[in-house]
């Protein structure tokens, strides 16, 4: 679903108005200071908490006295109703079901605008005041009439939604010896269903059950002292210091601003990466090695071996010249092991699913030029494999890799021998029509455009043009002799 919307960024810091829109592979390129960051995590912000956003504006519709805009009856008739006889159903239509959809995401956007981005950035309250995030959906919107959706409750049973013949239906289907579990308080009972329900409804309205209710995963540029330091990075202070951030009374603040003072804060995306690592559980040689997947391997290949948790500490394990599998803390390891320790352990955990967002900031940090063109690869083979995939990058050589990559996706005479003089495989090659790929410059995004040929950054052309004409320059100064070269 997201990417067929686009998202809007007005007065973010160093960006002034800039739109991205997503595909399976998104790069935002451009040079230092021009707002990538701040677009990358204030949208890493927005599909982080969507669920909760969803609660909050749905909570302020019933308390207006109704479901929706689409459907007048008030929220507590239909929880109610469930309750009592498993169904509730109302009329509905085409305009109601595009209306919901449009109130819920322009309120879900005025909220995470007015209250949500400075939290992100682990700001003083009122830091982003001016700043405005807006979704802007597809004028087509779902397909009508949309697809049933179906979820399993906590209480035991399932909740589904559907549509039939201008009639809107709810279907509650109780599993009763798992509700007694729960406990029979009728209040806890609709407590729990009600958010139950806000969440299906949300689900139905955006015809997409993979991607919003999922939290995006987001490998910062400070990963690298997030794997090295996540043992001193205590949760509970930096907790207090961000709720400390969001003040706005002007009586005494004085323990306040000491944190503020003496006490690291770290942007949203690095607060969640600080805790994944901590919270990595110890995983085993065996569970490691057992069904891994091709993304694992394709980073063991980078960093050239593995990684373990054990008792506690992270290790890395090398491949080559190590027949007895010693391990090295990971404090001790390069740090281009130590920078692809967490998307190792991401993958690991995750091998069940791989259909949410990946953002990565600055993914060729500490890795050399060749590494960097594996990586391009892996990306590549990434989003083939069915991952949605977001970087922000300065490396000329993961563009030109995928360049190359787009430019392998054409039909070729005796292609197979191609791939393999080139040192491809098979897979090896991207559709253009996937990525999305813009640089940031004078506070907007700016399309690249696209072709067979690949993508056209102008920032890393007009470098790379430039590079080339001052060594051509001073070559030729050198084969005159020091004469004058015209």
């Amino acid at each position: 679903m997201f990417q067929n919307w686009e998202f809007k960024f007005k007065d973010l810091g160093p960006v002034k108005d800039a739109t991205l829109r997503m595909g399976d592979l998104t790069i935002i390129t451009g040079r230092n200071n021009t707002g990538k960051t701040y677009m990358v995590y204030t949208l890493y912000g927005f599909l982080r908490d969507f669920s909760e956003l969803v609660e909050e504006v749905m909570d302020e519709w019933g308390n207006r006295g109704s479901f929706s805009y689409g459907i007048p009856a008030p929220f507590s008739s239909v929880s109610q109703t469930l309750l009592e006889n498993g169904n509730f159903e109302v009329q509905f239509s085409k305009e109601s079901f595009d209306e919901d959809r449009t109130q819920l995401i322009r309120q879900m956007c005025r909220l995470y605008s007015h209250d949500k981005i400075d939290y992100v950035f682990n700001a003083s309250a009122g830091t982003f005041s001016r700043a405005v995030f807006e979704v802007e959906e597809d004028k087509r919107g779902p397909e009508f009439p949309p697809a049933g959706i179906s979820i399993e409750t906590q209480m035991g049973g399932d909740l589904s939604i559907f549509y039939s013949e201008n009639r809107l239906f709810f279907i509650y289907e109780r599993d009763k010896t798992k509700i007694r579990k729960v406990g029979a308080d009728e209040l806890i009972q609709r407590f729990l269903l009600e958010s139950h329900i806000q969440q299906a409804y949300a689900r139905f309205l955006f015809q997409d059950t993979q991607n919003f209710f999922r939290t995006p995963k987001c490998s910062t540029s400070v990963r690298l002292a997030t794997s090295l330091f996540y043992s001193e990075m205590e949760s509970k202070r930096r907790f207090t210091v961000r709720q400390l951030q969001q003040l706005r009374d002007e009586h005494d603040l004085s323990a306040a601003e000491f944190l503020r003072t003496y006490t690291s804060r770290y942007a949203l995306p690095i607060d969640d990466e600080i805790n994944f690592v901590k919270e990595i559980p110890d995983l085993s040689s065996e569970l490691l090695n057992s069904e891994k997947g091709g993304a694992e391997r394709d980073l063991e290949k980078i960093v050239g071996g593995s990684f373990i948790k054990s008792d506690g500490i992270l290790y890395f394990i090398p491949s080559e010249g190590n027949p007895h599998g010693e391990k090295i803390p990971l404090h001790l390891s390069s740090s281009s092991a130590t920078e692809m320790s967490r998307l190792f352990f991401n993958f690991v955990l995750s091998r069940e699913d791989q259909s949410t967002l990946l953002i990565i900031d600055e993914p060729e940090s500490h890795l050399d030029t060749m590494n960097q063109i594996q990586l391009a690869r892996a990306l590549v083979r990434w989003v083939n494999s069915g991952m949605k995939i977001l970087i922000s990058t300065h490396s000329d050589y993961i563009i030109k890799e995928i360049n190359n990559l787009i430019m392998l996706h054409g039909s070729f005479d005796n292609k197979k021998e191609l791939l393999s003089d080139l040192g491809y495989k098979e897979g090896d090659s991207i559709d253009p029509s996937v990525i999305e790929a813009y640089y940031a410059k004078d506070g907007d995004l700016v399309s690249c455009h696209k072709n067979a040929f690949g993508i056209e950054v102008p920032s890393f052309e007009n470098s790379i043009d430039e590079l080339v004409r001052v060594s051509s320059v001073l070559g030729s100064r050198i084969i005159l002799g020091g004469d004058e070269y015209e």
